[in-house]
């Protein structure tokens, strides 16, 4: 075997090398992406839970809730707790859109939420109004 075919056979075998390095990072930037959708998806239940927690543990709370839900009369202090709750509810929602847009939260997932999202602000009085009033405020904002 001269120098020059063992010249080639080392090329050969480097290059496999660099390829074989190629697809493991492939494969691993792959679960990665994975394991922040996973992440992200889990903070985001993680979030939603809480809230959850909130209204089951607090009676007075929840009452308070289902007045905005179906848009009863209520109290000034009332009415900035809800929209302190309403604001915090869509800025949960505004970021996993965030995370859609960038694929830190597959849109699958997104799809379900974005649903779901629709169904509440569908049902809940105070939080559509809530929604529609910072979306005008947005609106005119922007046309300054």
């Amino acid at each position: 075997m001269n120098l020059e075919s063992t010249n080639r056979w080392l090329t050969f075998a480097a290059n496999i090398g660099v390829l074989a390095g190629i697809i493991f990072l492939a494969y691993e930037l792959q679960q990665n992406t994975v394991a922040t959708q996973l992440e992200a998806a889990t903070n985001f239940q993680g979030s939603f839970s809480e809230k959850e927690m909130l209204i089951a543990g607090n009676p007075e709370f929840a009452d308070l809730l289902m007045k905005g839900v179906l848009g009863d009369d209520v109290s000034a202090t009332e009415q900035f707790r809800l929209n302190a709750f309403y604001t915090n509810v869509l800025r949960q929602w505004q970021f996993i859109h965030f995370q859609s847009l960038t694929d830190a939260i597959n849109e699958e997932m997104w799809r379900g939420e974005r649903a779901y999202l629709t169904e509440v602000i569908g049902f809940d009085a105070g939080l559509f109004s809530h929604w529609q009033s910072n979306n005008n405020d947005i609106a005119r904002n922007s046309m300054k």
